[in-house]
């Protein structure tokens, strides 16, 4: 196979790589942590144990999870008896948020696995390129302001989220997906470019879902649905693979061709406010290093839960 250009800048797109990384993270959360507590349920109780008075608004901006998200979040964690609610006794209409005595036995327990997980995560980098990473990770999380401080609270034992690359992570692919947005809209998602890309970028005509999902970075439910959305609007064509029935090929429509010479402009638009933070060779040294912790030239893990993204 040669080189395409195209392929190279796919492969290398901080975006990519942030939800390679995220897919990375989210596959040892699940094989690590044994409490059935996801990634923002996690941030989430950090807030309440380190932070004073704490209401579901304030968790939500410190685990960085917007408003229905957050609400979701508390809800299953009540559920599941880490936290309880009670009135503010300055404000009647505020409910705070409080660990219950389960979660304060617990948590340490959840933070050693927690910890466990962010070792994994960076263990593709020598230990003198880590603190590089979550530095330069942080300015890619935090553009215009400096991450969150550590918590004033320190009576239970807890990840600092502003030093935690796994959070970090998916902060910064928040960012990327409020830069898509601003970018090109919502008539085309992330998911669906990578799924394009890796189309256009095949080496012979004779992709099908199977390679599309592995050079993606997408689990084949995912690859399934987006195929099929995209084949609907007429940017993809589909037909049996004439030495093997069972198979179908996959093949950019004449219209999606013209289309990604533009929205890829676009797309490197969204990769550079991603990075404004960092100067050229930064650029150059977090592409180097999230590659290896997206290892990126291994297989992606098979699924993704949503909420552990």
């Amino acid at each position: 196979m040669t080189e395409d250009p195209l392929v190279l800048r796919f492969t290398a797109a901080p975006g990519h790589l942030l939800r390679r990384a995220q897919q990375v993270h989210t596959d040892y959360w699940s094989r690590e942590v044994h409490e059935g507590v996801t990634g923002p349920q996690y941030a989430t109780l950090v807030a309440v144990a380190g932070w004073p008075e704490v209401d579901q608004k304030l968790a939500g901006e410190l685990a960085s999870l917007d408003k229905s998200t957050i609400a979701g979040v508390v809800s299953r964690l009540e559920k599941k008896g880490w936290l309880t609610r009670r009135r503010d006794p300055q404000d009647g209409r505020r409910r705070l948020l409080m660990l219950t005595d389960s979660a304060h036995a617990r948590l340490p327990a959840l933070t050693l696995d927690a910890e466990q997980v962010q070792q994994l995560l960076l263990a593709p980098l020598s230990a003198s390129d880590r603190p590089d990473f979550v530095s330069l990770l942080q300015r890619v999380a935090f553009p215009d302001s400096g991450p969150i401080g550590p918590a004033p609270r320190r009576d239970v034992p807890t990840l600092e989220m502003g030093t935690t690359p796994g959070y970090l992570i998916r902060r910064a692919q928040q960012n990327h997906a409020a830069s898509w947005t601003d970018w090109l809209g919502g008539d085309l998602t992330s998911t669906q470019y990578a799924v394009l890309t890796a189309i256009a970028t095949s080496p012979d005509d004779a992709v099908d879902q199977a390679m599309i999902g592995a050079r993606a970075s997408l689990d084949s439910s995912s690859v399934t649905d987006i195929v099929a959305r995209l084949a609907e609007r007429g940017w993809i064509t589909r037909d049996r693979d004439p030495v093997d029935r069972r198979r179908m090929r996959v093949s950019l429509s004449n219209p999606a061709m013209t289309a990604m010479r533009h929205l890829t402009r676009s797309v490197e638009q969204v990769q550079k406010e991603l990075l404004r933070a960092l100067d050229k060779d930064e650029k150059m040294r977090f592409v180097s290093l999230m590659q290896r912790v997206a290892l990126i030239h291994r297989k992606t893990p098979e699924s993704v839960p949503a909420e552990s993204a």
